[in-house]
């Protein structure tokens, strides 16, 4: 089923935009917000966050971690720069939405009139999304392959993908469906990393785990995905995120590590890490890891 607009709905595929009568979104009347945005917190705070690699210990930090130092830097910048790239009447498509994360910390800043969707491979979160959402008017959830998404053409004014070109087998079937979905002069925003991503991770486990190699370094990254992009859309460019993620506990750091190698960290390698990681944070406060991060933004032709 194609969503449009609240009670809509439009055949697959259908060159119709999702809501054709801009006037009806901009008198729709705001709702209060504060007991919605709880509840949505509450049901996607600690949700399942499908990533593999690099990409899967970032959001495993931004999820896990205070998100005064860890999450709100990372998601409270990406919705700047959706703002930045959105028109103030919009539809707004997620691809990958996974724990919804990006919406939780942003959801009191959506503005009047937007309409959200946000759409996942996975049935078990979309259905934890669409409970999550309940209550909250402008946001729909639906479930789909990201390869044909179940959208109507040239439907949204903004596509964003958090760190997903990275884990699909063929990104260029993903990169077709949002160029397709997009109108022309939308935007698209797709957040990556670069090789040099988390690379402290790397430094702790060299020596200590025997056969270990670089956390995998993923086929599209910020140093390679311009000319794909490029091949659909234009005025590709990149926009940096320089924070990093501060950590302050050393029993958080030794988990990820955890997260990273499994067993091949043994008890005596733990310790020694914890040891290591705590001595840098009796020094400096915390410890830090590098955010090679940025957002692709570019134009549907």
């Amino acid at each position: 089923m194609v969503f449009s607009a609240p009670g809509q709905a439009l055949p697959h595929r259908s060159r119709q935009t999702l809501y054709p009568n801009h006037s009806k979104v901009v008198a729709t009347a705001r709702p209060e917000r504060t007991g919605t945005m709880h509840r949505f917190r509450d049901a996607t705070q600690g949700g399942s966050v499908r990533r593999t690699g690099r990409s899967h210990l970032s959001e495993g930090i931004r999820a896990q971690h205070d998100p005064l130092t860890a999450g709100l830097p990372w998601y409270g910048w990406l919705f700047d720069r959706i703002l930045a790239h959105t028109p103030d009447v919009a539809a707004v498509l997620e691809v990958g939405a996974g724990a919804g994360l990006l919406w939780t910390y942003n959801y009191d800043r959506l503005p009047m009139a937007w309409w959200v969707w946000l759409t996942d491979l996975s049935p078990d979160v979309v259905t934890e999304l669409r409970n999550a959402v309940d209550g909250a008017p402008q946001v729909t959830v639906t479930q789909g392959e990201f390869a044909d998404l179940p959208l109507g053409d040239s439907a949204f004014d903004t596509v964003v993908a958090n760190h997903l070109l990275e884990v699909l087998d063929d990104p260029s079937q993903a990169l077709g469906e949002f160029e397709r979905v997009l109108r022309p002069g939308g935007s698209i925003l797709l957040a990556a990393d670069g090789p040099t991503h988390l690379i402290e991770l790397d430094r702790l486990l060299a020596g200590r785990v025997e056969g270990w190699r670089p956390l995998e370094v993923p086929r599209y990254h910020l140093g390679n995905a311009t000319t794909a992009l490029a091949e659909r859309f234009a005025g590709v460019r990149l926009e940096r995120f320089s924070e990093g993620f501060r950590l302050a506990d050393a029993d958080a750091v030794v988990g990820l590590l955890g997260a990273v190698c499994g067993a091949q960290l043994s008890a005596t390698h733990s310790r020694e890490i914890r040891a290591e990681v705590a001595a840098v944070i009796e020094r400096d406060g915390h410890f830090h890891l590098t955010t090679d991060t940025g957002l692709f933004v570019a134009t549907a032709r």
